[in-house]
């Protein structure tokens, strides 16, 4: 009897490996979903995994478990790695590919879990919004179990992959709308400086706000060749808030020295050191305002901390620069 058993284990698990050899290699699941927002805003979102615990479907399932992020934080080369519990397990998923608001690939991991396994984010206009799909693939090689696990990767992981896009959805559409996607965005550092400032103020007004700078920008310059400094970079504007219905700016000069005399209102001070997101914007100054909301909106969908007055850089000079092809840089201090 004992021998009869032996032998009929030995036979099934021969018939299993043969039939899973015959199973499929590869697995496929997919799912979409429409997203009432820009594609830049959704590519943003998905192209680092700053945000994504905040729309992940299996974020519930171990609250305590240890994630790191490594390399970039956007971009080809972002990667986060976890650890949890039974449910979460461990792995890391890394971008291996970005195609700005259309596409991103990358590779994941599952611990010891045999197979090559790789995720997709297309993008793609629809309406007013962005059709997401989400695909998983997986390739099990020679691995029995991994075929027979194959069998059940639609109803495993479609459900989460449904649950997941339902969240991202949510999240996304609750973020500021502005269409940043004609601005370019790095991270970067800035280095102080010393600049010569005067503080101005102005109706929030495009055309009012150049009126004013141009004023102050007058008469740094006279201080500057007064005292026969040199100035070292494009003129700067940094933008101190709102207050009574009026804006607050530093009109600004970067200057070749520090130690300079100065009477009110003209002070001396110095250029921000650290961290910076930086943005241009290529076009007529009268298109500022708009491109400030829209770097605001870039900050809010990136998961970007301000932690100071945002600067514009004027590179261009008006007076021999076509207004469509003034360059402004944008910067603001970041976390």
């Amino acid at each position: 009897m004992l021998k009869k058993i032996v032998l009929g284990l030995i036979f099934t698990g021969v018939v299993l490996v043969a039939v899973g050899m015959l199973l499929p290699q590869t697995a496929h699941v997919e799912r979409s979903v429409v997203i009432e927002a820009p594609q830049a805003t959704v590519f943003t979102v998905l192209n680092g995994f700053r945000q994504f615990p905040r729309w992940s479907p299996w974020a519930d399932l171990d609250p305590g478990a240890a994630t790191s992020l490594e390399g970039p934080a956007a971009g080809v080369g972002a990667k986060m790695s976890w650890s949890g519990n039974a449910e979460v397990g461990s792995g890391s998923q890394e971008i291996l590919e970005s195609v700005p608001h259309r596409r991103i690939r990358l590779r994941l991991t599952f611990g010891d879990f045999p197979g090559d396994f790789a995720a997709t984010y297309m993008l793609a206009a629809e309406g007013s919004g962005t059709r997401v799909t989400w695909g998983f693939d997986a390739d099990y090689g020679s691995s029995v179990f991994g075929r027979y696990f194959g069998l059940l990767s639609d109803a495993m992981l479609g459900p989460d992959y449904e649950k997941g896009l339902g969240r991202l959805m949510a999240f996304v559409e609750s973020l500021p709308q502005a269409d940043f996607s004609g601005l370019s965005f790095e991270t970067t550092a800035s280095t102080a400086q010393p600049l010569l400032l005067l503080t101005v103020r102005s109706a929030d007004d495009a055309n009012a706000i150049g009126v004013a700078l141009g004023v102050a920008y007058g008469r740094l310059s006279g201080h500057i060749s007064a005292q026969r400094l040199a100035q070292a970079g494009p003129p700067i504007a940094i933008h101190n808030g709102e207050y009574g219905g009026a804006v607050s700016l530093d009109a600004a000069i970067p200057v070749d020295r520090s130690d300079v005399p100065v009477s009110a209102p003209i002070r001396a001070g110095s250029s921000y050191e650290g961290r910076v997101l930086k943005a241009v914007h290529t076009g007529d100054y009268s298109g500022l305002p708009a491109a400030r909301a829209k770097v605001r909106a870039y900050l809010a969908t990136a998961g970007l901390e301000q932690v100071g007055p945002l600067w514009e850089q004027f590179i261009s000079d008006p007076g021999a620069t076509p207004p469509a092809e003034l360059v402004t840089n944008i910067f603001v201090p970041i976390r």
